[in-house]
């Protein structure tokens, strides 16, 4: 065998594991799931008060940054599973909506130091998605955590 003939055989054994690893969950234990969700979820918030807080200094919003945080969370939650799938994917979508929902809910309780009640709380989350514009730079942003964890 000489050299490029091995590094075939070595290409073609690297492509056939990474298949095998996309295609089977089986690798990823339960606290792998458990470290991808809450990291995932904990970047998701971290970004987005991150962007909003980026968005008050300069003065304009940018719904732009909903797809930045779908890429960062669908980058973190890739990198913890170490190879992509279906459910890794769900997953990523998971921790972003779950980031969108809460951040606000966070940063009142934690800038203004005030408690909340459950319905101050349902009427923040639900104020992400107030508007057309808003939920739509939000869904672009879930299937960007997808495809980016999916890969």
């Amino acid at each position: 065998m000489n050299l490029q003939e091995k590094y075939n055989e070595y290409k073609q054994r690297q492509e056939a594991k990474k298949f095998f690893n996309q295609n089977n969950d089986y690798h990823l234990s339960i606290s792998d799931y458990i470290k991808m969700f809450v990291v995932g979820t904990v970047i998701a918030i971290f970004s987005t008060i991150a962007f909003d807080f980026i968005s008050l200094q300069i003065g304009w919003s940018f719904s732009y940054f909903d797809i930045l945080t779908g890429y960062f969370t669908g980058f973190i939650v890739l990198k913890i599973a170490r190879y992509g799938s279906e459910k890794v994917g769900v997953i990523s979508v998971i921790c972003y909506l779950l980031g969108t929902l809460f951040t606000p809910i966070l940063t009142y309780y934690a800038f203004w130091g005030q408690s909340l009640t459950l319905v101050m709380a349902i009427q923040l989350a639900i104020g992400q998605f107030s508007n057309l514009f808003s939920l739509v730079f939000i869904a672009i942003g879930a299937m960007t955590a997808y495809i980016t964890s999916k890969n």
